[in-house]
């Protein structure tokens, strides 16, 4: 992809290409394979609600969340990452599915950009096939770092992007998010699509941008 100029298609992961929050179905996945404990689950799900509160910020939440994955084997981790990683792919709306083959034929470059921790994005990712992965660094969450989320997943993108010498065609590039906090990607692109979104996000955004349903 040097020197390359091309149209993106970028898509956000939890709430737009599955059902829901990929960090909470992945706690609740380690819990049921023995993985983590019962203590450490109700821990992670106070962590979730201090973050809600304004109490904790996203990374201290997420980096207290998988803290469990410490004592485990790089083995055992790696199992667990790619057993959830066939979980998700199973949890894929058609819909998305279904766009991500239009996209694709179309020529354009395949993005993934999520808040999601790459532990298990990067085996998802193997899976979906997406030509660029950009999402939150689990290492960067032990050192407290930054989620990938809102303006910073512009950052990260804008990043990933010169670092493969790519030049995106902006205009002619297409987004794919539910979340309000995704409006910093959904302006940078001449096609953006609100999916599925909330009440929320459809008062904050919904008369800026296009919306589709994709639960059907």
């Amino acid at each position: 992809m040097t020197g390359k100029t091309a149209a993106l298609a970028i898509y956000d992961f939890d709430g737009t290409m599955i059902d829901g929050d990929s960090i909470a179905a992945y706690l609740m996945f380690a819990w049921r394979r023995g993985c983590l404990s019962l203590p450490g689950l109700l821990r992670a799900a106070v962590c979730g609600l201090l973050q809600r509160l304004g109490r904790l910020t996203a990374e201290r939440a997420k980096g207290q969340a998988l803290r469990f994955r410490q004592r485990m084997t790089p083995e055992a981790r790696e199992a667990l990452d790619d057993a959830f990683a066939d979980r998700l792919m199973a949890k894929l709306r058609p819909a998305a599915v279904r766009q991500m083959a239009a996209d694709c034929a179309t020529g354009r470059v395949m993005v993934l950009l999520s808040a999601s921790t790459d532990n298990y994005m990067v085996p998802l990712n193997r899976r979906l096939g997406f030509d660029l992965l950009v999402c939150t660094r689990e290492e960067d969450l032990e050192r407290a770092g930054t989620n990938c989320r809102g303006p910073e997943k512009v950052r990260r993108l804008r990043e990933a992007l010169a670092e493969r010498g790519l030049a995106a065609d902006w205009p002619q590039s297409q987004a794919y998010a539910d979340s309000a906090s995704d409006g910093p990607v959904l302006g940078l692109v001449g096609h953006p699509v609100l999916v599925c979104p909330g009440r929320r996000t459809l008062r904050k955004l919904g008369k800026q941008y296009p919306t589709e349903d994709w639960k059907r």
